[in-house]
C-alpha cells in the first residue's frame, strides 16, 4: 500500500512555472511575477514596488475577514514578511496575487482558528461592531480621489453596512465572496487560494450573496 501511494505521489504532475519575461525598464513598470523574482535576487526596490502595489488591498481583504483593525494590520504586516521569507524559493507557477492571497488566507485561517480558542469578552464596542472610535474603513483605502463629500460619505456608509452585513457569514462564503467581489479574482484563482473545486467557490459565493441581499438591499445601486 504504501509504496503504491509513493507511486500515485510521484505521478502527480507538478504545476507548469509561467513564463517570465526579463525586465529592464522602470520597477513599476514590471509584471507582479518578475518583481518577486527579482526579490529573491536582492532587488530592494523591486520587493518596495511589490508592497506599495498591493498592501491596500491584502490589507482590505484581511481586514473584511478578521473585522478588526489592528489585527488586520499585524496581519498584513506577517504576509509581507513572508514574502521576503520565501523570495528564495518563489517560483511563478500561478499568477502572483493568487500566490500572495494564498499566504494571506492561511495567516487568516490561523488567526481565525486562535480566535476561537480564545474566551470571548463582552464589550460595548464588540457590540456594536466597532474597534474603537476611529474605525477603519476599507473603502478610504481604494476610493477615488476626485469623489466629492458626499460620495466619499456615501461610500463610507456602504462600506460601513458591507462588513457588518459580512460578519453574519459563515467564514468560508466570507472568504470566497471577497476574493470575488472585492478582490476581482476569477474563480479559479479562488480555488487555487482555497484549494477547493471552481465549483466549490461558485456555490460559496451564490450562498454568500443570497445571505448578504437582506442586508444591502437599500445599498443596491452601490453594489
Amino acid at each position: 500500500m504504501a509504496d503504491g501511494m509513493e507511486n500515485v505521489v510521484a505521478l502527480r504532475p507538478r504545476p507548469a512555472l509561467r513564463v517570465v519575461a526579463k525586465e529592464t525598464g522602470p520597477h513599476t513598470e514590471w509584471a507582479d511575477e518578475a518583481l518577486m523574482l527579482a526579490h529573491g535576487e536582492g532587488d530592494e526596490v523591486a520587493y518596495a514596488q511589490l508592497v506599495q502595489r498591493h498592501q491596500r488591498g491584502v490589507l482590505n481583504f484581511i481586514y473584511r475577514m478578521v473585522q478588526n483593525r489592528q489585527i488586520a494590520e499585524e496581519l498584513s504586516q506577517e504576509v509581507f514578511l513572508a514574502l521576503v521569507r520565501n523570495a528564495g524559493r518563489y517560483q511563478p507557477t500561478a499568477k502572483f496575487t493568487t500566490y500572495l492571497y494564498t499566504i494571506a488566507s492561511n495567516i487568516v485561517s490561523k488567526e481565525w482558528a486562535r480566535q476561537k480558542r480564545r474566551p470571548r469578552l463582552f464589550s460595548i464596542s464588540s457590540w456594536w461592531g466597532r474597534d474603537g472610535e476611529n474605525e477603519f474603513n476599507p473603502m478610504e483605502h481604494v476610493g477615488d480621489e476626485k469623489a466629492s463629500v458626499m460620495r466619499a460619505f456615501e461610500q463610507g456608509e456602504v462600506s460601513e453596512a458591507v462588513n457588518a452585513a459580512l460578519r453574519n457569514l459563515p467564514e468560508h462564503q466570507r472568504e470566497a465572496f471577497v476574493l470575488r467581489r472585492f478582490q476581482d479574482m476569477t474563480y479559479d484563482e479562488i480555488a487555487q487560494v482555497l484549494e477547493v473545486p471552481v465549483g466549490t467557490v461558485k456555490s460559496r459565493v451564490v450562498r454568500a450573496e443570497r445571505a448578504l441581499r437582506p442586508y444591502l438591499e437599500r445599498f443596491r445601486e452601490y453594489l
